[in-house]
């Protein structure tokens, strides 16, 4: 008889983040773990400065897990990018000299957190700097007068949400590395054509040994449908000890019933429930994380954690660390779900009367725009791990285009037109800016803006019939202010043509409805003097 995964938790773990008692509130949520010869890394995701929603913190235990360093950030968003709102949920793993970290992000700040994509960055540090992929590769990269200046750059999504912006979209990534192939696990939340709700994981694959990977991803289908919006993302590892992929969530997230669910897969493009896990595990917890090697690989004798963030007041959590274990049963399934979870209730932590520094940042928005020959102040904030600010005055400035601008002493000079990114530094904090040094005359946040741009988020979309997908044709619009967006709505001044009524049909703000028959239309999107031409292939 086959063997299956069973997980065991020894005790209840410890604590390893509080808010403190100042605090309304906070949170460190989602961890990914990453366990070799003893040591345990892991990064969380934690709130940002209220303009950008999460930054990932870093941490670092040698004692398996008991005791952990302070946290620092890590990774943060990209200033005036796809990713410009958050970076959250990560995931992690290393293969050759770099650590590769996905996350999730959306353009849609105003819409409750949806519409999200999956994005991923690389660093040769655990701590970063991440570049990350641009659809043109790593970063971006320029040379004037002999100087390379290395940038972390623009993200592009590597896995991008096509269908109503309103939904939750995709995301949570969770990566694994076997046989040199990336195994991408990810969610997809969203509703049909016939307004039922659907939320799966989804797995794709990628050829982890070519540096440009992600222009590699295939779609591989779905690997676990989600029987709910109580049964979290999946965190996968590969179990060497069984030949099989394991995934740990959630499930009845946020409620006094809340539990770990575990999953196994021969192959890991499809899954199957094997396990319930009330016993140790806190109540009302939520955004697991089980730990792996730098592969994402599991095996008896490891160092094994898993962690997740729980209590009852929402964005006012605990995170909880556990020493895990595992046996191999003949049961097919084994279940605690008449035992009882921990009813632990959050117990805030002291404010310490100081608390030193967990990074350094621009102020929002993390960026500046400036005339040429026009000087202005960059403004520099400190952060403790309540996020409360000071203001740095002695930073360093570096890594910048000095054709277009001079820095001294926080003073910034616009020199020619153009824009470059600024690294600046301060006791081993690091964050990477952006300013623009814009023409005399140039007016920002034009509210008599003209537009100069209006491009396809995507060329062709590809509904079935049997899947109900409500896709939308989004654009994306660019200004003569250099402000930009993701539109799709009448009243963002963009109309959708439909040249095959009988194949689809097609809403004023771009979502598609399949008519019952297969075949391929065409839809014309336009902005004023601008339009483009979408492909919609409809399949059984």
């Amino acid at each position: 008889m086959s063997k299956h995964f069973k997980l065991i938790l020894p005790d209840e773990g410890v604590e390893v983040y509080m808010p403190r008692d100042t605090q309304t509130w906070g949170y460190r949520y989602g961890p990914t773990i990453m366990c070799n010869d003893g040591i345990a890394e892991a990064w969380f995701a934690s709130p940002g400065d209220a303009f950008e929603a999460d930054w990932f913190t870093y941490r670092r235990s040698e004692d398996g897990g008991k005791t952990w360093s302070y946290e620092k950030v890590v990774m943060a968003p990209t200033p005036d990018s796809m990713d410009w709102f958050s970076v959250c949920d990560p995931t992690i793993i290393k293969y050759g000299d770099y650590y590769y970290m996905g996350y999730t992000s959306t353009l849609f700040a105003d819409g409750g957190g949806v519409c999200n994509n999956g994005f991923v960055g690389r660093s040769k540090s655990p701590t970063g700097p991440f570049e990350k992929w641009t659809e043109n590769g790593w970063g971006e990269h320029r040379t004037v007068n002999g100087k390379t200046y290395d940038w972390i750059g623009k993200p592009a999504p590597i896995l991008y949400f096509d269908e109503n912006w309103r939904q939750w979209g995709t995301g949570e990534l969770s990566f694994v590395v076997k046989d040199d192939v990336l195994y991408i696990y990810s969610t997809w939340t969203t509703k049909k054509t016939d307004n039922t709700f659907y939320s799966v994981t989804n797995v794709a694959t990628a050829d982890i040994t070519r540096e440009d990977w992600p222009a590699t991803i295939k779609p591989q289908g779905v690997a676990s449908v989600r029987s709910s919006g109580k049964n979290d993302s999946y965190d996968i590892v590969f179990c060497e000890d069984l030949n099989k992929f394991i995934a740990l969530s959630t499930d009845l997230r946020f409620s006094d019933d809340s539990m770990l669910a575990v999953y196994e897969s021969d192959d890991g493009l499809r899954f199957t429930r094997v396990n319930e896990i009330k016993v140790n595990t806190s109540f009302w917890c939520h955004n697991c994380g089980i730990s792996g090697d730098y592969l994402h690989h599991i095996k008896s004798g490891d160092l094994m954690l898993l962690g997740y963030a729980y209590g009852n007041s929402w964005g006012k959590w605990g995170t909880r660390i556990h020493r895990y274990d595992f046996t191999l049963m003949d049961e097919d399934f084994y279940s605690e779900r008449d035992l009882d979870n921990v009813h632990r209730e959050v117990k805030l932590w002291p404010h310490e009367e100081t608390l030193d520094t967990s990074y350094i940042s621009m102020y929002k928005p993390h960026y500046m725009q400036l005339h040429i020959g026009e000087t202005q102040e960059a403004q520099i904030r400190a952060y403790n791990v309540c996020y409360e600010t000071t203001p740095v005055t002695d930073a360093v400035f570096s890594n910048y285009d000095d054709t277009i601008v001079s820095i001294e002493n926080n003073m910034v000079t616009g020199l020619k037109e153009g824009y470059t990114y600024v690294d600046i530094t301060k006791d081993g904090h690091f964050c990477q800016a952006l300013i623009y040094v814009r023409p005399e005359g140039f007016v920002f946040n034009d509210p008599d803006k003209k537009l100069v741009s209006f491009t396809p988020m995507q060329k062709t979309y590809n509904p079935t019939l049997s899947g109900k997908e409500l896709k939308q044709i989004r654009a994306m619009a660019k200004y003569t202010d250099g402000s930009w967006k993701e539109i799709c709505e009448p009243n963002e001044n963009i109309i959708f043509e439909n040249h095959n009524a009988d194949l689809i049909s097609v809403t004023e703000n771009g979502l598609i409805f399949p008519k019952g028959i297969t075949g391929t239309a065409t839809v014309t999107a336009k902005s004023e003097n601008f339009s483009f031409d979408v492909k919609v292939t409809v399949t059984q």
